[in-house]
């Protein structure tokens, strides 16, 4: 008898722990966060003239480079490029003009607005940069060198 009240006790005791786990309490958990417009440059491929000819009168000497940038998905961007337009060898200055298509006709503004658009999504967006210096500048011999600054502004 002592026997089947222990055993009794024993099942009370585990059906009772099980009862007891059985009850339950939830709450919400949220999660936030702001997602921040930016671009942000990733490439500059450098304009090279290659040889430039200043005996020339009519050979105008053509180079291409050009700006890749990413923007978060719908940021409105704006390039332009500030700078003196022009190259040097220490004595003599070369002059040279940048333009936004191949057929050279629209110049690249060298303030803001610039070259406008909004980002489509997160890819990569590379902007073609046209170069040209113009022909017969009385220079020297030699290797010319110059840097301008290209900005995205968002």
């Amino acid at each position: 008898m002592k026997r089947i009240l222990l055993s009794l006790m024993a099942a009370a005791v585990v059906f009772t722990s099980v009862n007891a786990m059985a009850a339950t309490d939830t709450r919400s958990l949220s999660s936030t966060v702001t997602v921040a417009g930016t671009c942000s440059i990733s490439s500059v491929t450098n304009l090279n003239f290659g040889t430039y000819d200043p005996t020339s009168a009519t050979n105008d000497d053509d180079g291409v480079g050009d700006v890749a940038f990413t923007c978060t998905k719908g940021t409105a961007y704006d390039v332009y490029i500030t700078g003196s337009r022009s190259m040097t060898d220490g004595t003599d200055t070369l002059n040279f003009e940048m333009y936004q298509e191949s057929g050279r006709s629209t110049l690249w503004p060298s303030t803001a607005p610039g070259v406008t658009g909004t980002a489509a999504n997160n890819s990569t967006i590379t902007k073609n940069i046209y170069g040209r210096i113009p022909a017969s500048q009385d220079v020297q011999a030699g290797t010319y060198n110059g840097t301008v600054t290209v900005t995205v502004a968002y």
